[in-house]
């Protein structure tokens, strides 16, 4: 599998209104997009006379620094129009002194947003000027946002998605990007009620107060191929992903490594009345730490009338740990997959070397569960017992 991850960029200074190179991007003579000057009101200028289609090209190596908002709650012009930003290897940032709090962007119903080699920083969504999601970026309803080769890193929501929020109905394709560092109540990295495709990009570093360090996905369908979800931190659950709401999620060829939460629920993944299939992926290296914190790896488990399905097949659930303490009847289990009456089929998968301060280590479920050509063995202080499994010896 091949993973990329972008470097992020070099502290900028704050409260002035420059840039770091002296031009425009060179345009060949059969370029049809605009050159955006090095300076702020050239690019809120360039965007709020943007018509339909218009690809903007800013200067290279450019930094935009916004210290004022364009609106309330806005850094720049609202896009409610195909519109296509090529960075250029530029970037676009709130400094860290700038009153009020504000986004840097945000595409309304109808908007369809294409930015490519750009980096996006320092936004700032809060209730009080706003919704209070989507710092970096905000996605209405009814619309599109692609992301290709895009750093969206430092950002900060009061609500949801310190990075990316998608709406309802909203879509998100993310290629060749850096999700990074980003801070929010729920869904640090990214948090989705659309349709959302990450492809060879990593989800890294986000951290969540609540719920989903790295990804929430709520309703709707996400799939994220040959990617890194790594490092991201929830105080509640769902380390690197929580996947709820009836969401149907496919995670193929890539990595849930060494995620936590101190919390209750999933240091890697947390798979709650929805849909989470792996192909062909790794669970390595993630914790769950809190008193009777259950599921280092993967947790899952019903909501109401919806049932959790969790699909296993040709991936491995290894390394992972529940190392928090017991807390009265409530133990600390199942260092790899812990299922609350959910449905898990393990297909030619295994699970192995992970660890809990209460047996079992590998697996716990209080229903029955299908392995196919998968093995439960390694795991310490027990595999499967005391909640025997068919299949699973100690």
């Amino acid at each position: 599998m091949r993973y990329i991850r972008f470097s992020s960029v070099a502290a900028v200074a704050a409260a002035i209104v420059t840039c770091v190179t002296g031009g425009p991007a060179a345009a060949g003579d059969d370029d049809p997009s605009t050159p955006v000057p090095c300076y702020t009101a050239a690019l809120t200028n360039a965007i709020s006379g943007a018509s339909s289609g218009d690809i903007l090209s800013l200067a290279r190596n450019c930094t935009y620094h916004l210290t004022t908002p364009f609106s309330t709650g806005e850094g720049l012009p609202t896009i409610s129009q195909p519109l296509t930003i090529r960075g250029n290897g530029a970037t676009i940032v709130r400094d860290g002194n700038a009153t009020p709090a504000f986004r840097i962007f945000h595409v309304l119903a109808g908007g369809n947003l294409r930015l490519q080699d750009l980096t996006v920083r320092g936004g700032n969504a809060t209730i009080a000027t706003g919704t209070g999601n989507g710092g970096g970026i905000l996605v209405d309803s009814n619309g599109k946002l692609t992301l290709v080769k895009v750093d969206v890193i430092d950002n900060t929501a009061s609500l949801n998605g310190g990075g990316v929020a998608l709406s309802t109905n909203a879509t998100a394709n993310i290629r060749r990007s850096w999700v990074a560092f980003n801070n929010a109540l729920n869904g640090a990295g990214l948090h989705s009620q659309g349709t959302l495709t990450v492809d060879n990009s990593e989800i890294g570093r986000n951290h969540a107060q609540a719920l989903g360090g790295g990804l929430l996905q709520n309703g709707s369908i996400a799939f994220i191929h040959a990617s890194i979800i790594s490092r991201n931190t929830a105080n509640l659950s769902g380390g690197g992903v929580l996947n709820t709401g009836g969401a149907s999620t496919t995670i193929s060829e890539s990595k849930i490594a060494n995620n936590t939460t101190s919390g209750v629920a999933g240091g890697g993944l947390v798979n709650a009345g929805a849909t989470l299939t792996l192909e062909k992926s790794e669970v390595s290296g993630n914790v769950v730490g809190g008193p009777g914190g259950d599921g280092g790896g993967i947790h899952n488990s019903n909501v109401g009338t919806v049932t959790g399905t969790l699909y296993i097949k040709g991936s491995k659930v290894i390394r992972n740990s529940a190392n928090g303490p017991n807390a009265g009847t409530n133990l600390s289990q199942a260092g790899g997959i812990f299922n609350n009456s959910g449905s898990v089929t393990l297909d030619h998968s295994y699970v192995r070397n992970n660890a809990s301060t209460s047996a079992p280590g590998g697996l716990r479920t209080n229903v029955p569960i299908t392995l196919t050509d998968s093995t439960i063995t390694h795991n310490i202080p027990t595999n499967c017992v005391p909640f025997p499994i068919t299949g699973c010896t100690d």
